[in-house]
């Protein structure tokens, strides 16, 4: 009997003390701040490349007479289709103000219209127009500081809309803009009597883009012309596009050119020496000046003169406004893109551990060492000893 009580005494001794170990432990580490902690996050990293990129493509120039002023009437890098009309010639440069001045009008008078319909004032709320006036406004600031002329123009128009139609809707029909769109309407009657016919017509005859601008290097950097580029001359291209000295056509009779929408070239040089770029790798163009980007692939890897570089031969089906506003473009060529944790350097506990691998020739067995990840988690208390990990 007296052995068993004893018995019990002990365990309960040491079950209180198995608690009161635990107890004291977790309260030691919860005012214990004394450790080290790393933080890991989702992060993204990629394999590319950055250098000057030389468009191949097959470009048409178009001309005209070379008499009288170029009207264009689509804008640099806009779409085109069969027989769409991309120019007009006029006699001279009075005529094409007045053109100017007409669409000018016509604009505002559509506007005018447009919020003086029975029908939009029926269904328009002043809450929602309030809305609609802040965001065009946040809209003409952003385009503003940004510098886009097109998007600016299109959200001041917007908020004119928005701000006259919130004025005849909160007056109840007081606001009237019926002098504005008679006047507007005389307007443009009377410079429409004083209209000139244009002279000449340039139209498409693809589906292709349209660059007001030529360089004088079309027919050289052609696709048909494409095995004879050399590195050296892509070399001098980009040199010369740095130094601003990029030849444009003296042409008078030119308007501009076309790019064809199918398939085109990209070409540049490249440090290669590590060979991760292959013949048939599947990458990403992305342009350094908009972040536009393209699925290309690497068609060609030619030598050059310089140990490790290459010319790089990219060729993509892909083609937007984007890629038609230059001949260079500073790029960044992306192999591949990862998606992981990254974890801090510090966080990683490495071991030195010996491997054994089995000779393929004799089948002897060798011992050679190596480092494994033993934890990616570590904390660390500092003490007066030094680092208990």
């Amino acid at each position: 009997m007296n052995s068993s009580n004893k018995m019990n005494n002990v365990l309960l001794v040491l079950l209180s003390a198995s608690v009161i170990a635990t107890i004291g432990t977790i309260f030691y580490h919860f005012v214990d701040t004394s450790y080290e902690t790393e933080t890991a996050i989702r992060a993204t990293a990629d394999e590319s490349k950055y250098f000057e990129g030389v468009y191949v493509r097959d470009e048409n120039v178009l001309s005209y007479s070379g008499t009288g002023a170029v009207s264009y009437q689509v804008p640099d890098g806009g779409k085109i289709a069969v027989n769409d009309v991309i120019a007009e010639v006029y006699p001279d440069e009075s005529a094409i103000e007045k053109e100017q001045q007409i669409k000018v009008l016509q604009d505002k008078l559509n506007v005018l219209e447009r919020i003086s319909n029975p029908g939009t004032l029926e269904q328009a709320q002043p809450a929602d127009l309030s809305r609609q006036i802040s965001q065009y406004y946040e809209k003409i600031v952003q385009s503003r500081n940004s510098g886009d002329l097109t998007e600016l123009s299109s959200a001041q128009q917007q908020f004119v809309e928005s701000y006259s139609t919130y004025q005849i809707v909160i007056s109840k029909g007081e606001v009237s803009f019926a002098q504005e769109i008679s006047d507007l309407t005389a307007q443009i009657q009377a410079l429409q009597s004083e209209q000139e016919t244009p002279v000449d017509t340039v139209k498409s005859d693809s589906s292709a883009y349209f660059v007001s601008h030529v360089d004088g290097l079309e027919s050289k950097l052609s696709i048909e012309n494409l095995a004879n580029i050399t590195p050296e001359q892509i070399q001098e291209i980009t040199k010369n596009s740095n130094d601003n000295t990029t030849q444009t056509s003296q042409n008078s009779n030119v308007v501009g050119k076309t790019i064809a929408q199918y398939g085109w070239y990209m070409l540049g040089i490249i440090d290669n020496k590590e060979q991760k770029y292959q013949v048939g790798d599947s990458v990403k163009i992305r342009l350094m000046t908009s972040s536009a980007t393209a699925d290309a692939t690497i068609k060609e890897l030619r030598s050059t003169s310089e140990d490790g570089k290459f010319m790089v031969v990219l060729y993509s089906d892909t083609l937007t406004s984007d890629f038609v506003q230059n001949r260079t473009e500073n790029v960044e060529m992306v192999l591949g893109e990862y998606e992981g944790i990254k974890v801090p350097r510090n966080a990683i506990w490495f071991k030195d551990v010996e491997e054994t691998v089995t000779d393929e020739e004799t089948g002897e067995e060798k011992s050679k060492p190596s480092i494994a990840v033993v934890s990616m988690y570590r904390t660390a208390k500092k003490s007066n000893s030094g680092v208990w990990m």
